[in-house]
């Protein structure tokens, strides 16, 4: 069989590398930075974000994973103003069948004042995200 131009064998297994579909700039432009918004405009593509597996083999608990992520975002965002602890960036290290970041991505937590959401900031990226009303 020939795909994309390369000969594969028969009886050979191809399989997508999610960490090189992440963080190519064809896809991503500047695909090493955290950049939630960059899917505000456009929902990611099918084959272009696959964090849970892709076609037959995609993970059954995928959108509920997803769900849960939201709601675990947008309540803890609505009460504390998050930041790096450290100024540097963290480097990817590999944990399994996942990446992770490298000094565990400490953060510093802030509670917010009762009443002051964070408006226009995370909070709001993430709200959007999710299809919940900003503002």
């Amino acid at each position: 069989m020939s795909l994309g131009g390369y000969d594969v064998p028969a009886g050979a297994t191809v399989a997508p590398c999610v960490y090189l579909i992440h963080r190519s700039r064809d896809i991503y432009p500047q695909p090493e930075r955290f950049l939630p918004e960059r899917f505000l405009d456009r929902p990611p593509g099918t084959y272009t974000w696959i964090p849970f597996g892709g076609g037959v083999r995609r993970c059954l608990a995928a959108s509920f994973a997803l769900l849960e992520m939201k709601r675990v975002l947008q309540t803890v965002l609505r009460e504390v103003e998050l930041r790096p602890a450290q100024r540097r960036s963290e480097r990817v290290a590999r944990s399994s069948i996942a990446f992770v970041p490298d000094r565990r991505a400490l953060a510093v937590l802030t509670r917010r004042a009762p009443g002051a959401g964070a408006r226009g900031g995370l909070l709001d990226t993430a709200r959007a995200a999710s299809g919940l009303p900003v503002g």
